[in-house]
This record gives structure tokens, sequence and C-alpha cells, in this order.
């Protein structure tokens, strides 16, 4: 199955935006959803708010991708379940969609995708209130998108999938007619091809007395 990856975390970033440091957000300085904890967890350890403005795409992605999107072992889920869990884990840490995975396991597809945006969904109007009810208008809009993309990754995948199926039916109904209307044609050639291999065989041997 193709990654999703890197479509994935263009996602994230174009939802996460440049540099902020709003007061109100308990993340502090954060550039490309990078919070400053995180650069001082993964770039430098006693980084501060110009660090943090200094931080390059590139090292963004990198940090994307090795501390969420690997760590999530995102490339093994389904496609759409892979950015749901994704963008879950960006937004709210590892440990929700891991247990998302958990509890819904018994879910796959379209279904689990919705599953574990409506837990997301009830969290976050939960977390929604005092001084956080200000985010909670974007917090839900990212989440409404995020199944939406979700939901059509999964879309694709299963069209792609009834197209591959499609194609091989398709070859294989030409195979089994191609045989039965050249059924002594095809044996005839493998009798002939035997028989000029036998005749190979036997000349090399006696050529080796």
């Amino acid at each position: 199955m193709k990654s999703n990856r890197d479509n994935c975390i263009a996602l994230v970033l174009k939802d996460e935006g440049g540099y902020s440091n709003d007061p109100g957000d308990n993340g502090g300085p954060t550039k490309y959803g990078i919070t400053i904890f995180d650069v001082r967890k993964y770039v430098k350890k006693d980084a501060t708010a110009d660090d943090v403005k200094a931080l390059t795409l590139d090292q963004a992605k990198d940090i994307y991708k090795s501390k969420y999107w690997d760590a999530l072992d995102c490339d093994s889920l389904s496609s759409g379940v892979d950015y749901t869990c994704f963008d879950y884990g960006v937004n709210s840490g590892l440990g929700r969609p891991r247990k998302a995975l958990q509890r819904f396991k018994d879910k796959s597809g379209v279904e689990l995708i919705n599953a574990i945006n409506d837990e997301r969904m009830s969290f976050l109007h939960s977390i929604g209130t005092g001084h956080n009810a200000k985010f909670l208008k974007g917090w839900t809009a990212r989440v409404s998108r995020v199944r939406q993309h979700s939901l059509e990754l999964a879309r694709q995948n299963t069209s792609a999938g009834a197209t591959v199926g499609a194609a091989g039916a398709g070859f294989a109904a030409w195979a089994s007619q191609f045989w039965h209307s050249h059924e002594y044609l095809i044996l005839g050639c493998g009798v002939a091809g035997a028989i000029a291999l036998g005749f190979v065989i036997h000349k090399l041997i006696n050529k080796g007395k």
C-alpha cells in the first residue's frame, strides 16, 4: 500500500500554520505546530522562543515523520485511519490514538475513522471550557476536516482496490479463454520445447565425453 505520509504531513502543516505564542495556549512558543517543548526534546535541550522561530520546515517535517507518524506506525494503518490517528497524536499526544485503536479494535475502515473522530470531538468538548473556550471552534473545525479527508482517503483506496480487482478478474477470464482456444497449440509447443531441450542436453553430454 502506498504511504500517505507526505500528504498527511502537508495537511498538518497547513492546519498548524507558522509561528505563534498565544499566552492562553499551554504549548507556548510554537512553529509549524512544533511546541517549544518538542524543540527542546528533539532539537536543542535549552531552546528559547528564538530557537522555535528559527525552526526550519525540514526540521518540522522530520519531527512529524519520526516522532509522530513512525511512532504511531501509521504506514501499517489503513488509508484514512492513518491520517485520523496521526493528526490526533499531533494535537493531543500519542497516547490517545493508541488507546483509541485498542478501544475500537473490532472496527475498521470508515467505521473506525468515524469512531475515533467522534471520540476526539467529545474529548475536545470536555476540555473546551474556561480559558480554552476560545479555541473550541477551531479545534472542532479541524477535526471535521480531518474526518472528511480521512473518509476521502478511505474511499479512494477502496475504489483503487476495486479497479485492480476488476482488472485482475478480466485478465483471468482472458487467460482462461486463451487457454481453451489454444490448448492444443500450447501443449504442442510444450512438447516440442521439451524435445528440443533434451536434444541440447544430449549434445552437451556427448561433447564432454
